[in-house]
């Protein structure tokens, strides 16, 4: 499949060549006529078999190489690991993505994908059959990306979107989207605006950086997306039941109570039903870039409800496009929270704490508000080579951690984060 048919002729012609022919009567003339001919009819068939199947194959990669930095040396970004140290890692990707048109109804898709983050660990982001009854129908078998965020199918591929990183108060939410299972897609043309219906049914499992290894047993969704030339709007809800495990935080020793350093928080593992809706649009008339999303999550258990939005906008002149995002993030339901209990290192007994004490600890570890501002400039260096700089001021925590891994809010009650990033398709 690999080899093209200039090769295979130029092997053929040296069989041919290094083909000793002994006989002279007609008779042998004519046999070794028919054999020529023979031999180049099949190496035809296989030419046309060759360029066939060469163009039924495509392979397309992407890859953003990226720097991070933060201003507290106190904390860590949860998601993509950012401090106050130089990192070329958290944010930068590379990936490649397959697809075979096995007939005009069938093709086989898979996209591997490593990250910085990960160590540079090669993960199947994608790997699906996908099979189109007609224009309108395609059902989708395999590991996908579930359909919740306007820029689900793309949201890897950093030359595709306006940041060096989506916002986390949207994109951070609900954990790692990809999941194993059926989607159906249904397109309906219209005369100014296309609209597709999309059906999802799988499972996941992940690891959160606050609750742990997470099980998603059954996973279903539905969205509604319409678009014309400049706008898109999506609507999108998606339903899941699974295992959410228990937790176990230690405590340093808290003024005025009786907890002392070494004891824990603890969770119980619980079996919840989680709910997310999400809304969104994109507004682009190749001169002004506007999108929006909002995102709300409720959860059973003691991971508490959280509600996520941003409003990104900018204006394309010539190669540069500056743009501004403001984006907010904020935990409700602070009574699940309260159904946690603190264990005595000393005792293994449960410490006789209100329960509002015991949710204004679990504030400070559980919960994630925070409210962002960023400054950004994208910049078209070559055809597919994009160039970004961002600036971001990380408010509004009221008493957690936002979206950082660490005991107490942030120094100062802000974050400044720098983000730079080269952005590629190839």
């Amino acid at each position: 499949m690999w080899h093209d048919t200039h090769t295979v002729t130029a092997l053929t012609l040296s069989i041919l060549l290094f083909t000793p022919i002994t006989a002279s009567s007609s008779n042998a003339d004519n046999k070794n006529d028919a054999a020529w001919k023979g031999l180049e009819n099949r190496v035809k068939a296989l030419e046309k078999k060759l360029i066939k199947q060469n163009s039924a194959f495509k392979i397309d990669g992407f890859l953003s190489a990226a720097y991070a930095r933060s201003d507290d040396k106190s904390i860590t970004e949860s998601w993509g690991g950012i401090s106050n140290k130089n990192d070329f890692a958290a944010l930068s990707n590379i990936g490649i993505q397959m697809s075979f048109q096995a007939n005009s109804k069938t093709q086989v898709t898979a996209q591997l994908v490593a990250r910085g983050e990960e160590e540079w660990s090669t993960e199947a982001e994608w790997a699906y059959l996908s099979l189109s009854p007609s224009d309108s129908l395609t059902f989708r078998f395999g590991r996908q990306k579930a359909p919740l965020y306007l820029l689900s199918e793309y949201i890897e591929l950093g030359y595709a979107n306006p940041w060096v990183s989506a916002p986390d108060e949207v994109y951070g939410i609900t954990g790692d989207s990809t999941y194993d299972g059926i989607n159906l897609l249904y397109a309906i043309p219209g005369k100014r605006w296309d609209t597709t219906l999309q059906l999802m049914w799988g499972n996941n499992s992940f690891n959160s950086p606050v609750a742990g290894d997470v099980s998603l047993n059954d996973l279903r969704s539905l969205s509604i997306t319409s678009s014309n030339n400049s706008f898109t709007l999506r609507l999108g809800y998606t339903l899941v039941s699974g295992d959410v495990p228990s937790l176990s935080i230690p405590l340093p020793a808290i003024p005025n109570t009786p907890i002392q350093a070494g004891d824990t928080l603890n969770f119980d593992e619980v079996k919840a039903k989680t709910s997310y809706l999400a809304v969104g649009f994109i507004y682009d008339d190749k001169s002004w870039l506007v999108m929006s999303e909002y995102a709300q999550l409720k959860v059973e258990g003691w991971l508490s409800d959280v509600t996520g939005s941003y409003l990104t906008t900018g204006y394309h002149f010539n190669k540069f496009m500056p743009h501004i995002t403001l984006a907010k993030m904020e935990n409700k339901d602070p009574g699940a929270r309260d159904i946690g209990t603190v264990i005595s290192s000393a005792t293994d007994a449960t410490l006789p704490l209100p329960k509002e004490i015991v949710g204004g600890i679990t504030d400070t570890f559980i919960v994630q508000n925070q409210t962002t501002c960023t400054l950004g400039l994208r910049y078209e260096l070559l055809p597919a080579v994009s160039l970004k700089a961002e600036l971001s001021h990380i408010t509004g925590f009221n008493g957690s951690s936002g979206k950082f891994l660490a005991s107490s809010p942030p120094t100062g009650g802000h974050v400044n984060l720098i983000k730079f990033s080269i952005d590629t398709v190839f």
